[in-house]
């Protein structure tokens, strides 16, 4: 059904936060963007990598924010239900029983991504809980294509039904008073929020017909880390690098590969000694298809670790290579930018 050309509603209208407004109806469109700027982030990163002040006009900006990131790009999309199942996320007391450490992150697409011990969680930014934000820069301005029934969406609906789906994703780990005060004691929510005010968003956000109001990455609740890197890993076009990056320093690379390496000798060493030990027997001494056994496995013992080595090695130079690579070029692109940019100040 195609949009009307009206302003259109926030999904909520309850404030939580005291924010200075006037007394206008929050349904209309606001144009004192001041009020905005106490619940915007300090700075923002641009795409050339200079620090500049964040601006809600800035659909660019917006997208960094809101967006689902790589998980909105191929191949995740329909990759999806292998990290994760089609469920909103557990509270979040429950995830303090499974032993889950909350960590803070700002990107998007690692917001409910988990791993052993670990489970990273978007704070919710102050600006989605102000309504009238919603329908300032979440909502289509006048004569948008969609209110012409377009069949795309735009990019502020698409942002929309993201915005929409992460606070979605809140009102699943917000559902008791406890939840709502461990989120405040771990800075995920702001400490002026009042549990009362919380309930009545949640209400007002009707979370049981909101599924087709979401982004589809938000159907999928809590999203497994290594099974994402294994998606990263089978689609990526540069190999060996997952959706985080498993070794932050080389030394770590060759620990986590060594340590296998050893754990796998040790079982060969185990393997030959009982086969020494068979071979010692009368039952076994002449029988050809375990000297024919024995002798390949302990061709096997020798080749196979050296092959592995080798393998490892060939995957450090491959690594280091593409690392040295990547930061000279960007090292030639960033610094004429800079240089540019001392220039023209």
């Amino acid at each position: 059904m195609p949009l009307q050309n009206t302003p259109q509603r926030p999904p909520f209208e309850v404030r939580i936060l005291n924010v200075q407004t006037d007394n206008r109806n929050v349904n209309e469109p606001q144009s004192d963007k001041t009020r905005f700027g106490l619940l915007l982030p300090a700075s923002r990163q641009t795409k050339y990598d200079d620090l500049t002040p964040p601006n809600p006009d800035d659909i660019e900006y917006l997208e960094n924010e809101l967006g689902v990131g790589r998980l909105g790009r191929y191949p995740f999309p329909k990759w999806l239900w292998i990290a994760g199942r089609p469920v909103p996320p557990r509270a979040l007391h429950y995830q303090l029983v499974l032993g889950r450490e909350i960590f803070i992150v700002e990107q998007m697409d690692f917001h409910l991504v988990w791993t052993s011990g670990r489970m990273f969680l978007k704070p919710v930014p102050r600006y989605l809980l102000e309504p009238s934000f919603w329908t300032e820069y979440l909502a289509c301005q006048r004569d948008c294509a969609c209110t012409q029934g377009a069949n795309d969406l735009c990019g502020r609906q698409k942002l929309r039904k993201c915005a929409l789906g992460f606070l979605f994703s809140y009102a699943a780990l917000i559902r008791y008073e406890s939840d709502f005060l461990l989120a405040q004691a771990r800075y995920l929510i702001p400490s002026e929020a009042r549990w009362e005010g919380w309930r009545q968003l949640v209400v007002e956000l009707q979370t049981e017909h909101i599924y087709d109001k979401i982004d589809e990455r938000y159907i999928y609740g809590e999203l497994r880390l290594s099974r994402l890197n294994k998606i990263q890993y089978l689609h990526a076009s540069v190999a060996f690098r997952g959706y985080m990056p498993t070794w932050r320093r080389y030394g770590d690379f060759f620990y986590d590969n060594f340590t296998w390496l050893a754990s796998a000798t040790v079982y060969i060493a185990i393997v030959l000694t009982a086969m020494q030990v068979g071979l010692a027997t009368d039952a076994l001494m002449k029988n050809r298809a375990f000297q024919a056994a024995s002798f390949g496995f302990t061709v096997f013992s020798i080749v196979g670790p050296l092959a592995a080595i080798t393998f490892i090695l060939c995957v450090f130079t491959y690594i280091f290579l593409w690392n040295w690579i990547a930061t000279m070029k960007y090292r030639r692109r960033r610094l004429p930018h800079v240089y540019a940019k001392t220039q023209v100040d």
